[in-house]
């Protein structure tokens, strides 16, 4: 994820760099030598604590994570979530994340409540059950200043940031499988970069919802939210997002963290997963790769509110002239568009700003060389190449080492994982603090799924 504002530099830098006359010096520029590749720390088999119940709802404690299992009717999950995860809550939306990345940085409850609430036009009903439900359930635990417009705002805060002031880091995504890895099965490995001083780390949860007559699915996340920016369901559908520059946004959609909700609580295969997508209504920018170990495949997604453009594996959308490639069995993004018609549409909006006349294919081509040497780049070229380099042996600790070195690592990651759908098992690091340390020089944990999953 990226703050919008900050996201459009790179347009900005691509542009004003490429009519400079240092540019051609900077992309013929040595690269620095490559360097040895560090391992995360992989805790297999963590201690598992039942802390709490409430009905057919748990709270477990896996190694050093809160997993909240949730099982029921919308109303009974939210209630079982707001009481389970009182103190935390009330934490993170009165002490911690929201204060600090809201109130304390100058937005108004009156501007958030307003965009929040024109995104609640298209939440489908059982969501709207399920934090109503949560309220009941802080009411349980004898929590009484937060109501259903808190809980609605901790779904809908990922848009309100991402039009906000201030900078933040990117994210980065790949599945690959097939040839790449040891017996062909899809891992899919995810890096959440965003702010960890303002302590989101400190409410984090792991959630896995068992609906009534429905598709049992997990998302990592945070108290207080009923959807994420991280999941995998138990068809083996999975979901990393990034953010994504774009001149076609709203808030008139449902919000990031319920559409990836819906994906996984909906979609038995890939087909079904992007049809979601599609339809949407969507939102502001986002990059997105979704996998099906059942097949398995991937796709890269690159949506904003009007548009919503698929790439396959070797995708001839992924070419030389927008300076990408197409990858036999992967899929990667970062937080720049690789389809032409999406760079256009950036070009052609905010080139005017600079003085710059962006009109053709030809004209965005140019720019190629100078997209290059941005971080976001970098980063799709470092995670292709460790692919590439790995024929055959990407496994989960392979996996960690590419989210964990090279430009792919930064020191604002909020949390960062691999999913093994195939097994059920998800290999999980959140970001620590008192000093903030980012997630991924941190143990990675395995989160065994197959109870849950059932």
């Amino acid at each position: 994820m990226r703050h919008h504002g900050h996201l459009l530099l790179l347009l900005a830098t691509v542009l004003a760099t490429a009519w400079t006359p240092n540019a051609q010096a900077a992309e013929g520029a040595t690269p620095p030598p490559p360097q040895e590749l560090t391992t995360p720390e992989i805790i297999e088999n963590p201690e598992v604590t039942l802390l709490d119940s409430e009905g057919a709802g748990k709270l477990y404690r896996v190694g050093e994570h809160l997993v909240c299992v949730m099982e029921g009717t919308p109303e009974e999950m939210g209630y079982q979530h707001g009481r389970l995860l009182a103190k935390p809550i009330h934490h993170v939306m009165k002490e911690g994340y929201v204060k600090k990345a809201l109130w304390d940085k100058g937005y108004t409850w009156d501007y958030a409540m307003a965009q929040s609430e024109r995104m609640e036009k298209h939440f489908p009903p059982e969501y709207v059950a399920e934090m109503n439900g949560v309220v009941k359930g802080l009411r349980a635990a004898g929590i009484d200043d937060l109501n259903y417009e808190d809980i609605r705002l901790a779904v809908t805060e990922a848009e309100i940031l991402h039009y906000g002031p201030g900078e933040a880091p990117e994210c980065s995504n790949f599945a690959c499988w097939g040839k790449w890895t040891p017996d062909g099965r899809l891992l899919h490995g995810r890096n959440l970069d965003w702010n960890i001083s303002d302590d989101a780390q400190d409410d984090a949860a792991l959630f896995v919802w068992r609906p009534k007559g429905g598709i049992p699915f997990m998302m990592v996340g945070w108290a207080g939210g009923i959807g994420s920016v991280s999941g995998m369901n138990a068809q083996g559908i999975t979901m990393g997002e990034m953010t994504l520059p774009s001149p076609d946004v709203t808030f008139d959609g449902l919000p990031l963290f319920l559409i990836m909700r819906r994906v996984l609580e909906k979609a038995t295969n890939l087909d079904e997963a992007v049809a979601i997508m599609d339809k949407g209504p969507r939102t502001t920018g986002w990059n997105f790769i979704i996998g099906d170990a059942k097949v398995p495949d991937g796709r890269a997604l690159e949506v904003d509110g009007t548009y919503c453009t698929v790439f396959t594996p070797m995708d001839p959308k992924e070419n030389e002239e927008t300076g990408h490639w197409g990858m036999q069995d992967a899929v990667r993004r970062t937080n720049h568009p690789v389809g032409m018609p999406q760079l256009m549409r950036l070009a052609k909006t905010f080139g005017g700003d600079m003085g710059l006349s962006v009109e053709t294919e030809e004209d965005v081509a140019k720019l190629v060389p100078f997209l290059r040497l941005q971080d976001t780049w970098q980063r799709y070229n470092f995670m292709s190449k460790q692919i590439e380099a790995r024929a055959g042996a990407v496994d989960v600790p392979a996996a960690l080492q590419i989210l964990s070195n090279g430009p792919v690592l930064c020191d604002v990651t909020l949390h960062s994982w691999v999913f093994d759908p195939k097994n059920q098992s998800a290999y999980v690091a959140n970001a620590g603090n008192n000093p903030p340390v980012t997630a991924t020089k941190r143990p990675y944990t395995r989160i065994d799924l197959k109870a849950w999953f059932q």
